[in-house]
This record gives structure tokens, C-alpha cells and sequence, in this order.
């Protein structure tokens, strides 16, 4: 039986469409999987990347202010320079201080031992083989090899530094032709110039909005354990101010180790305090207020902004759950923003301005009926 010209036709159309569809998926795969191998690379040049366009209209500003190109260049530099200069320098002195802390609590962490041993055993009927393994992470040398871990990686971040630093230097002179060349290819690829602009524009807004929730939150965070007197209270403070970079599983990564120390310092009270505190203050900021706020401005919805954290930590480790909503946002405008018959898909990851008009307007035509 022959069939239709019109049949063939469309059969062989849609046979196109799925190969194309699996050749990009393929190819998607392939991208990813090379991202992950070389993660040592791609985390550090996103990250130059994110504070070079950060500091861009600092440089802006000097120039239409009559400063010469080369001294806002070298001001700009210099302003990313002392930024990281400063999170080293604390994360240094945090690990050196968290080596000192840790050997200071070698009682209380043998009576919380015996403490737990009680309660697995005689309140819950735990065998003693189940208990040696629950009570082998309570022990202080596993918290002194986790300090001494991290005090070694405090010392030894001279070669990354080194990277990040020169990658910055030379993103901060080449951004000098930027303007330049985004004006010639635009009148090729007007798309394409206006997703990178935009990306450029959220992720200013994104670290923006990141850095001032962030502060507030270490703010108050170093006010209440200073008050409760748990030791290091800078240390987890700054632990605060940094994860907050991280929507949603910032806030329990915070939280854990303020808690154990808390614990170990102050006993159950201070524990609860320090608990009900983070529990309700920061999951407040951090967990419903920020999101809120970050996502408004970055057009990323709550579940695609969770989804980014597990995906980019997964694929670039630590420094991708930092920088997940960057790359997102770099990935969105490659992918989608570039492309105009792409443009359907905003709503679906968090462009919702046409559905919110229309459900205004519905909503106003509800009230007048």
C-alpha cells in the first residue's frame, strides 16, 4: 500500500526533529561531563568573571568622571584585589582559630559521648556495635583532623589565588574593548549581545542583593553568640556571611557547626537559643525573604534557584553551590535568551510578567462582574 506524499512528508519531518533534539542532547552531555573534569578551571574563570562585572561601573563611573583608562583599570583591579585579599585573610585566621578552639572542649565532648551512650543504650535499646559506630563521629580527633584539614586548605590556596588574581587582571584590561566589540556584533547578533547584557545586569543585581542579606544576617548572628558566649562567634559568623550565598542550603550549613559549639560552650540552653535563633531569624532572611527578593530580580524561580544549588555543586563542587545562580543565569542566556524562538520558555523558569498581567487582569475582570 503507498503511501500519501503528504504522510512521507510529515513522518520525515518529525524523524528530523527527534534526531536534532537527540543530537542536542547528546552534545549537552558531553559539555557537561567536559565541565566536570576540568572543574579546577571553569569555577575560578566563572568566579573572575562574576566580580570583574561587579566592578565594572566602578570603572564606568571613573571614566565619565575624566579618570584615565589605565588608573580606573588599575582602581578597579585593586578594588577585586582587596575583596579577596580579605576573605583569605579571614578564612585564615578563622581555621587557625577553629584548630585553637577544638582541643579546648576535650571534656565536654567525653561526657556528651557518655551522655549519648546512655541514651542509645538504655533508653533506646541500641546494640554496643551500633553505638561504637554512632560514636566514632562524636570524637575529637575526627574534629581535630576537619580543623587541621581546613587550616591546610587556608594555607594552601597560594596557586588558585594566583589564577583567579591574574584571570581578573587581564578580564579587567580586556574589558576595556568590551563595550566596543558588543556594539560591532550586535549588529549581527542583537540577540545574542542583549542576553549577555542582561545576564551582566542580574548578576550585578544578584551578588548585590546577596552581599547586603548576607551582612545582615552575619550581623545578627555575631550579636547572638556573642551574647550567648559561644567561642568563635566571628568564625561562624562569617561562615553565615559566606553561605548565604548559597540559596536555601546555606542556611543548614551555617547552622550545624554554631549549634555543636554552642552545645559544647554554653550546654543545652545556649544550644536551644542558638537553634531557635537561626531557626527563625535566619530561615526567615535566608529561606523566604531573600529568595523572594533574589528571584524577582534575577527572573529564576524558587525551584529552578534550589535545583541550580544541587546541580552546579555536583558538577564544579564548592565554589558552583557559590555561584549557581550566576551560572544559571549565564546558562539561561546562552540557551534561551539568545535564541528568540526560545522566547516561550521564559515563563517556565521564572520570567512570569506576561502571566502576571494576565492574571491581573483576569483577577480585575472577576471583581467588575
Amino acid at each position: 500500500m503507498n503511501e500519501s506524499p503528504g504522510v512521507v512528508a510529515s513522518g520525515t519531518g518529525t524523524n528530523s526533529s527527534g534526531t536534532k533534539v537527540l543530537i542536542s542532547l547528546a552534545a549537552a552531555v558531553i559539555v557537561l561531563f567536559g565541565l566536570g573534569r576540568i572543574s579546577s578551571i571553569v569555577g575560578p574563570v566563572f568566579l573572575a568573571l562574576v566580580l570583574t562585572i561587579c566592578v565594572y561601573p566602578l570603572k564606568q563611573k571613573l571614566l565619565a568622571r575624566g579618570t584615565p583608562a589605565i588608573a580606573a583599570t588599575l582602581v578597579t583591579i585593586l578594588a577585586v584585589y582587596a575583596v579577596i585579599g580579605a576573605l583569605i585573610a579571614a578564612l585564615w585566621v578563622s581555621a587557625v582559630q577553629f584548630t585553637r578552639l577544638i582541643p579546648q572542649f576535650t571534656p565536654q565532648i567525653t561526657a556528651l559521648r557518655e551522655d549519648l551512650r546512655v541514651i542509645l543504650h538504655d533508653d533506646l535499646g541500641i546494640g554496643e556495635e551500633q553505638i561504637r559506630s554512632i560514636l566514632a563521629t562524636v570524637d575529637l580527633r575526627v574534629l581535630l583532623d576537619t580543623a587541621y584539614g581546613l587550616l591546610g586548605s587556608a594555607m594552601n590556596v597560594g596557586s588558585g589565588t594566583v589564577f583567579l588574581l591574574l584571570l581578573i587582571m587581564f578580564m579587567s584590561i580586556d574589558g576595556a574593548y568590551f563595550p566596543t566589540i558588543l556594539a560591532a556584533v550586535k549588529e549581527k547578533r542583537a540577540p545574542f549581545v542583549d542576553a549577555l547584557t542582561n545576564f551582566a545586569k542580574l548578576t550585578r543585581s544578584f551578588m548585590i542583593l546577596t552581599t547586603i542579606f548576607g551582612a545582615i544576617v552575619a550581623l545578627l548572628n555575631l550579636t547572638l553568640l556573642l551574647v550567648v558566649g559561644v567561642p568563635g562567634a566571628g568564625l561562624w559568623a562569617m561562615l553565615a556571611f559566606v553561605c548565604g550565598f548559597i540559596p536555601f542550603i546555606g542556611f543548614w550549613i551555617s547552622l550545624v557547626p554554631a549549634a555543636i559549639m554552642a552545645l559544647l560552650a554554653g550546654g543545652l540552653p545556649a544550644f536551644i537559643a542558638v537553634v531557635a535563633f537561626y531557626g527563625v531569624i535566619n530561615s526567615l532572611i535566608q529561606s523566604v525573604i531573600q529568595p523572594k527578593f533574589v528571584a524577582g530580580s534575577v527572573n529564576l524561580n524558587m525551584t529552578l534557584t534550589f535545583l541550580s544549588v544541587i546541580f552546579w555543586s555536583a558538577l564544579l563542587g564548592p565554589l558552583g553551590a557559590l555561584m549557581a545562580v550566576p551560572l544559571s543565569l549565564f546558562a539561561r542566556a546562552i540557551l534561551v535568551d539568545a535564541h528568540p524562538g526560545s522566547a516561550w520558555l521564559r515563563p517556565f523558569i521564572g520570567d512570569v510578567t506576561e502571566p502576571k498581567a494576565m492574571l491581573k487582569a483576569k483577577r480585575a475582570a472577576a471583581k467588575a462582574a
